[in-house]
């Protein structure tokens, strides 16, 4: 479990990314690598139990209306009296809302949640244009919306084609069931705004994750004028660094913290010969949030009103999935939602035609066949992930990623141009340690 109710406090900087992890590595023998898939009863299934994707977590007023921006710039809004308890009653007073949204398909595998459709007897794979998760808990209790009641959405979107459409997720079965909600997109132009934000050293404040771990450091304010804006700034420790709550009673000599870009910051810490190396993100306290925002709304609604940059998407050319016009427009999609859940914005596609027959790894200078293995199957020019247990495929003609997890501890990835090159349905995967694994599959396929 991880805390952030205690803060370790500096007068200068110091840390970044750490992995306590030992990935051990494969272990020569002559038997087949073979993978036992997790047999949980529940349907969604995170590859790796320590690497899900983390909650964004909200305190509202269930007796308020309440609207909530999350870290990737989606919005909801939530309506007073409207959340209920498991016997229909009106909840009163504080609700934790837990949020957490999937643009990309490592973030889809690393989620567990499936992604297949079936309509008519046919099996499809879907493409995400956006796909989040949002519940409301009181007392760790699940909470529900009132019939007929909505919640508003305002998601971040990869994808201003037109053809998508709403789904929601049944989480005790795993079918997805089409909503009939229509859907406004809109477009932005980053460059303008976010310049123009970029030139006032303003940075958009983030919540703070009570359960994660954090540090409040005295920063010279000269050197990092972007954290002169709003006050309760701390350095929340990101979800993927292993750390450890002893590094709080340890008297470090040295501290350095180094900016990589405006949400990600690297904090070094150093003891004699040992140096601590974590990946931080600047956050605001839970009291102090409300405020933030409320002067970042301020500032952007001033910037807005010197250079208006939203048009009609339906007089524009699509944007589709890491494209180059991708990276340069903001994409949100609005709708209503009638209950908390699993939601996607979808679009069914065909099933991998390629046939592979056989997948080999080289350790140790052994060849081994994996057999029984869960692959993973990405096509470059799509955003969706496919699942092909025990029988690997690949897109003919075009740009593919595979993987397969090994025993949670070994990672084996084959490139493009792997799968491009190989002969008689024979693939050559390597193997690379999780950790590693992620970083490469990041590199390869996450939105630019």
């Amino acid at each position: 479990m991880r805390f952030n109710r205690t803060f370790l406090t500096f007068t200068i900087f110091s840390i970044a990314l750490i992995s306590c992890q030992n990935d051990e590595p494969i272990k020569e023998g002559t038997t087949d690598l073979t993978y036992v898939p997790n047999d949980r009863i529940n349907v969604i299934k995170p590859p790796f139990l320590d690497r899900n994707i983390e909650q964004e977590i909200f305190m509202i007023d269930a007796q308020q209306d309440e609207e909530i921006t999350t870290e990737s710039g989606s919005k909801i809004t939530l309506y007073k009296n409207t959340i209920v308890d498991g016997d229909g009653k009106i909840v009163k007073g504080k609700v934790k809302i837990e949020y957490r949204d999937f643009h990309d398909p490592v973030e889809v595998f690393l989620s567990g949640i499936p992604m297949e459709y079936d309509s008519a007897g046919t099996k499809y794979v879907f493409e995400t244009a956006g796909m989040f998760e949002l519940k409301a808990y009181k007392d760790e209790q699940l909470l529900n919306l009132k019939e007929a009641k909505k919640i508003d959405v305002e998601l971040m979107s990869t994808s201003n084609e037109a053809s998508f459409n709403f789904y929601s997720l049944d989480e005790a079965t795993g079918v997805w069931f089409l909503e009939e909600e229509p859907m406004q997109i809109t477009t932005t132009s980053k460059s303008n705004t976010l310049e123009e934000l970029e030139k006032r050293a303003l940075f958009k404040p983030i919540a703070q994750n009570s359960k994660n771990y954090s540090f409040e450091i005295n920063v010279d304010k000269s050197e990092y004028p972007e954290l002169e804006t709003y006050e309760g700034t701390i350095f929340e420790v990101k979800e993927k660094n292993s750390f450890s709550p002893i590094y709080y009673n340890v008297q470090w000599d040295k501290v350095k913290l180094d900016k990589e870009n405006r949400n990600h910051y690297i904090l070094k810490l150093f003891k004699e010969d040992t140096s601590i190396v974590v990946d931080v993100k600047p956050v605001i306290k839970s009291e102090k949030y409300n405020q933030a925002i409320a002067n970042y709304k301020q500032i952007k609604k001033e910037v807005d009103k010197v250079e208006p940059n939203d048009f009609d998407v339906y007089g524009s050319l699509p944007i589709t999935f890491n494209s180059s016009a991708s990276s340069q427009y903001e994409i949100k999609r609005q709708f209503e939602v009638s209950g908390f859940g699993i939601f996607n914005v979808d679009q069914p596609k065909i099933n991998p035609r390629g046939e592979i027959d056989n997948v080999f790894v080289k350790v140790n200078d052994q060849i081994r066949k994996v057999k029984n293995a869960s692959f993973y199957l990405v096509n470059l020019e799509q955003n969706s992930l496919i699942s092909l247990y025990q029988n690997p495929k690949y897109f003919k003609g075009r740009e593919n990623v595979l993987w397969a997890i090994i025993e949670s501890k070994q990672m084996l990835i084959a490139s493009p141009s792997q799968i491009k090159t190989m002969s008689e349905k024979a693939l050559y995967l390597q193997s690379y340690s999780i950790e590693e694994g992620l970083e490469i599959l990041e590199n390869l396929i996450a939105l630019k």
